[in-house]
C-alpha cells in the first residue's frame, strides 16, 4: 500500500507565519497554485500510478480545496471523503497568534515547539503532536479498511499499480503521523524537518490488525517533501 500525506497550499496566516489550528482560512492564491503544482508533479504521478485510489482530506476548507485541485488535475472526478479525524491540531492559546508573538509569550514552550522539536509538544492549552499524529494513523487505517483492502495484503502491489491512500492534513499533524508510522522519538523524530504548503510525505507499507482501527504498521519512508 502507498500512503500518500498531503499539506495543503498556503494561507495568508501561513504568509504571515500565524497559529491557524482550527480556525478555518481559505487558500490564498499562491495555495491554489501551488496545490495545481502537486498535481502536475510526483503527487499528481503517482496517483495517476495508483491500481485503486481513495481520497481523504481534512474538513477544513484548507485542506479540503487543495484536495479537490489535486484530484480533478491530476485523475479527474474521483470521490473525496471529508473525516475531522484529519484536522490540525487544537491551538489553544496559540490560536490566530503570529510565532513571533507564541516566542516572546511562552518562550519555552514554543522552543519544545518550533526549535526541538517534541512529540510531546504542543500549543499551550491545545493538543500536543503525539496525539495529532496517532489520530491521523487511526483515521489512515480505517479508510484502508473501509476500502476493503484486507490487512494481510495491504502491502501487497496490485495488478496495474499499489493501492493508494491520498490523506490531504496540515503540516503538525502530517509531520507527527510519519514520526510515529516510522518509530521515530527524540532527536530522530526532531531530525524530520517540516513539510512545506502543498508537499507530501510518501510511505510504502501496511497497517496492523490489532484493534480493529489499524496502528503504525510497517512503514518505509520513500518520499518527503515532493
Amino acid at each position: 500500500m502507498r500512503l500518500i500525506l498531503l499539506r495543503h497550499g498556503q494561507t495568508e496566516w501561513n504568509a504571515l507565519d500565524r497559529y491557524q489550528g482550527g480556525s478555518d482560512v481559505e487558500l490564498n492564491r499562491t495555495g491554489e497554485r501551488q496545490a495545481r503544482a502537486a498535481a502536475a508533479g510526483p503527487v499528481g504521478d503517482l496517483l495517476q500510478q495508483a491500481c485503486a485510489l481513495r481520497a481523504v482530506t481534512s474538513p477544513l476548507v484548507r485542506a479540503r480545496r487543495t484536495a479537490e485541485i489535486v484530484l480533478e488535475d491530476s485523475v479527474g472526478a474521483a470521490d473525496l471523503t471529508v473525516d475531522p479525524e484529519l484536522r490540525e491540531l487544537g491551538g489553544g492559546a496559540w490560536e490566530g497568534l503570529e510565532m513571533a508573538t507564541i516566542a516572546q509569550r511562552w518562550p519555552r514552550e514554543h522552543h519544545a515547539w518550533r526549535t526541538v522539536p517534541d512529540l510531546d509538544a504542543g500549543p499551550v492549552g491545545g493538543e500536543v503532536l503525539r496525539v495529532g499524529g496517532q489520530r491521523v494513523l487511526a483515521a489512515a487505517a480505517r479508510h484502508a479498511a473501509e476500502a476493503g483492502w484486507p490487512a494481510s495484503d495491504l502491502d501487497a502491489p496490485g495488478d496495474d499499480g499499489p493501492r493508494t491512500l491520498l490523506v490531504v492534513a496540515h503540516g503538525a499533524v502530517i509531520r507527527a503521523a510519519v514520526g510515529l508510522a516510522l518509530g521515530r522519538e527524540g532527536p530522530e523524530f526532531a531530525a524530520i524537518p517540516r513539510i512545506d504548503n502543498a508537499r507530501a510525505a510518501v510511505l510504502e507499507g501496511a497497517f496492523t490488525r490489532a484493534g480493529g482501527s489499524g496502528g503504525p504498521g510497517r512503514w518505509s519512508l520513500v518520499g518527503y517533501g515532493i
